[in-house]
């Protein structure tokens, strides 16, 4: 048996992974604004509270960690992990500056709040590791500034210290918050279109199908047709036949007879073959047809892999067996049982998670495994095979209608696992 195997890593979607992206203009507009904004008075401050040329290092090296915390924004969404690891050794090396004996806590200062822009991209980023670091960094940071405007202070009312802290810590929270209702809200919205557009692909097919069955109907109606007039049309003959010359007159009603059979027969024809090839309203060219877009099929299921995976979302398609032509209704239901399970997936699961697509070829059945380790979400569980959402019961339908068997439903460790196996010629379903 031959196997061939390919794993598909995630990428951006519409690039390439060994493609470089620069910063984009937004990046460059957003990181001016924030030194338009806050940059000034922190340099009114710094250069009110220097006293030069005694404090010329500390103006020095203060004005270059300002400015690279400004620089560094920029970047934040390009990279949003080394981003904020840069900035907050940005900030702990301003909170060193800052300490007791130094002309001021630059700390505290406008441009400090150059940070929560930092945290905001690494919880809005699809980046678990930037995402929990934000949060954590962020409050240890906190915490080491309030140290600092005590040690500062030492004789300030506790209030105000206390109410300093719970502000650093409420902003960091709360830029946190942002970015991860942000987050949560755009993979909703990606689920949502993925799911819009699968229903109306459904409804396109079920429109597509209902034609079929007709066609097939008009198919048995013309063949019912067809072979009872031609039945008639011959035994009238022959009785005609036989009377010629016995009976003229109930040989010339027997050919009467075969004359309006046949007349009604054309016209049953006419009639049922008149409606195959009228085309839908709005749906001609010049030759009166239009060709429908072929439907999806195995040679499709590595482009939905690779658009389903993101960073947080990692999917292989492997492939085992020989490959070979399949019928275009087989293709399709692959298709389609693959691209549920992963929107399952998307909607009912919790990033980080791991799915495998594999393609199995037998000797007469092509299996299609679709396997994911992700845990459901406590809201909206999955649903148990007795429950199955309305989902899982398409894809047993479009199977079951392929003439295969189906299966989905948890794993014994985690995850959940769907199953389908499809044969490979239509002769091994029977009707």
């Amino acid at each position: 048996m031959v196997t061939a195997s390919r794993t598909l890593q995630p990428m951006p979607a519409g690039r390439r992974a060994e493609e470089p992206r620069p910063p984009t203009s937004a990046d460059w507009v957003s990181a001016a604004a924030a030194a338009a904004a806050l940059l000034p008075v922190t340099l009114v401050e710094i250069f009110g509270a220097a006293r030069l040329p005694h404090d010329a290092t500390w103006l020095t090296v203060t004005l270059v960690l300002l400015a690279v915390l400004h620089i560094v924004v920029v970047f934040r969404r390009r990279w949003p992990r080394a981003a904020l690891a840069a900035a907050s050794a940005v900030m702990l090396a301003l909170t060193i500056v800052s300490l007791p004996g130094t002309p001021a806590i630059v700390v505290l200062l406008p441009s400090s709040l150059a940070y929560l822009m930092f945290v905001f991209t690494a919880a809005m980023s699809d980046d678990r590791i930037a995402d929990v670091a934000a949060i954590v960094v962020g409050v240890i940071g906190a915490g080491m500034i309030t140290g600092v405007a005590v040690a500062w202070e030492p004789s300030a009312e506790v209030g105000l210290l206390i109410a300093l802290g719970g502000f650093l810590v409420a902003s960091i929270g709360a830029a946190w918050a942002l970015g991860r209702y942000l987050r949560e809200s755009r993979r909703k919205l990606a689920a949502q279109a993925l799911g819009r557009e699968q229903a109306a692909e459904l409804q396109l097919q079920a429109e597509r199908a209902a034609v079929a069955d007709e066609r097939r109907r008009i198919g048995r109606e013309l063949h019912d047709v067809i072979s009872h007039s031609l039945a008639v049309m011959v035994a009238q003959a022959e009785a005609a036949r036989v009377l010629q010359g016995r009976d003229d007159t109930r040989s010339r009603a027997a050919v009467e007879q075969v004359v309006a059979t046949g007349r009604a027969a054309m016209a049953d024809m006419r009639g049922l073959l008149g409606v195959l090839a009228e085309p839908p309203a709005g749906d001609t060219t010049e030759s009166g047809t239009v060709p429908l877009a072929p439907s999806p099929g195995l040679d499709d299921v590595a482009g939905l892999v690779e658009l389903a995976s993101g960073p947080e979302r990692l999917i292989s398609l492997t492939q085992s067996g020989s490959p070979r032509a399949v019928s275009p209704g087989v293709a399709l239901t692959a298709y389609r049982v693959v691209q549920e399970s992963l929107t399952n997936t998307l909607k009912h699961t919790d990033p980080p998670t791991r799915s495998g697509v594999q393609l199995s070829w037998g000797e007469h059945e092509l299996i299609v495994t679709v396997t994911d380790d992700g845990a459901a979400r406590a809201s909206a569980g999955r649903h148990r095979p007795e429950q199955a959402g309305r989902g899982i019961r398409g894809m047993g339908d479009r199977v079951e209608q392929a003439g295969g068997r189906f299966e989905s439903g948890p794993r014994s460790d985690r995850g959940w696992q769907t199953r389908a196996s499809l044969p490979l010629s239509l002769e091994e379903h029977h009707d």
